[in-house]
């Protein structure tokens, strides 16, 4: 019988997931009308040629001017919405966890409660940021959004209240599927408004 120590395997686990996440995050920001770079091409290209074109390009564009202050408060929605998505992503998976290894329990009761106040946060700022986007043809997709960020909000706020429950304990894996269903969900439409498609 093969043994496996699974506290050797966890890490090697996490960082998988991290490196699979970060990697997907990477790709969803690229500019799309780029040219992808294939390794023949990559390759192939003269290391002088490349630093002529991003000189041309650069000399092409005027500097990016930012003001770190009002970006700080401009577009809140933007910025506050990734606790939730990770909170709330991180406590699900805790929680699943714990069936098998109890010790994770706790900080997956606590990462549900901050998922849960840092949603409604998130909410509060989106029907705040909505007029941005209202008449930009994308009106179906940003009542969608907003359908699912609070379903997506009271999903966390029960399944946190719930996971307090010992004797809940049964059903906990259910709560949990539901919240990372709902914050896949809401992050995909999020990122629809965000990102339109061309």
């Amino acid at each position: 019988m093969l043994a496996i120590d699974i506290r050797r395997m966890l890490p090697v686990g996490l960082m998988a997931l991290i490196g699979f996440v970060g990697g997907a995050s990477v790709a969803a920001h690229q500019d799309p009308a780029a040219p992808a770079a294939t390794p023949a091409t990559a390759a192939s290209a003269a290391q002088p040629e490349r630093h002529k074109q991003s000189a041309t390009r650069e000399a092409a564009r005027p500097p990016l001017h930012i003001d770190p202050k009002a970006a700080l408060v401009s577009d809140i929605h933007n910025k506050v919405v990734h606790f939730p998505l990770a909170l709330g992503a991180a406590g699900a998976i805790l929680l699943l966890l714990s069936y098998r290894w109890p010790q994770f329990g706790p900080g997956a009761r606590l990462l549900l409660v901050a998922a849960a106040l840092s949603a409604w946060v998130a909410v509060r700022s989106g029907h705040a940021q909505q007029a941005d986007l209202e008449g930009g043809g994308l009106d179906l997709w940003l009542e969608r959004h907003q359908d699912f960020g609070e379903w997506t909000a009271y999903a966390l706020t029960l399944t946190a209240l719930v996971a307090l429950i010992k004797r809940a304990r049964p059903v906990h894996w259910l709560f949990a599927l539901v919240v990372l269903g709902l914050l896949s969900a809401t992050g995909f439409l999020g990122g629809i408004l965000a990102h339109p498609p061309l």
